[in-house]
């Protein structure tokens, strides 16, 4: 009888142990961001946030943001198009004003300009792509629709002061 009921007891509990432990095993990483880059800080008006794991900065004076993303895994997007969906998949209607191939530090980038919402309002986003080794990396500029061209400067300059490892 008692044989019984261990047998039992681990018949009704085996699966959700099974599940639970392959659960476990397949959750995603946290994002983390590349150590394979580093930044300098763009210059003033410009300050660092600290609300996320990729860095970024705001500037005091337009509100405007300079911001990195980094996707360093092996399933990473394989085209320069395709890491941009890391910043436009947070916005609103997003409608791409322009999208350029340029050179950014002798490496292939692509340039886009879009404009979306956010939140209801509407903000305009001048993003740059390229890769490095397995990452891939998105860099933008973003604020309210037509005060990026004040932060245009300070935008290429922190894509000129990227250095990598």
């Amino acid at each position: 009888m008692q044989k019984q009921l261990v047998a039992t007891i681990l018949i009704v509990f085996m699966p959700f142990l099974f599940v639970s432990c392959v659960s476990s095993i397949l959750k995603d990483k946290p994002p983390t961001f590349s150590s394979e880059i580093t930044l300098k800080d763009p210059s003033s008006p410009f300050t660092r946030t600290r609300t996320s794991v990729f860095p970024s900065w705001k500037s005091s004076q337009s509100g405007n943001v300079i911001s990195i993303v980094s996707d360093c895994n092996e399933n990473s997007p394989a085209t320069l198009s395709s890491l941009h969906q890391l910043i436009e998949s947070s916005l609103e209607s997003p409608q791409i004003i322009s999208e350029e191939n340029i050179t950014i530090q002798d490496r292939p980038s692509l340039l886009k300009v879009v404009n979306a919402q956010l939140d209801g309002y509407p903000i305009e986003v001048r993003s740059v792509s390229f890769r490095k080794k397995s990452c891939g990396y998105v860099s933008s500029l973003s604020g309210k629709k037509g005060t990026l061209e004040a932060d245009r400067a300070s935008f290429e300059q922190f894509l000129n002061n990227l250095s990598f490892k």
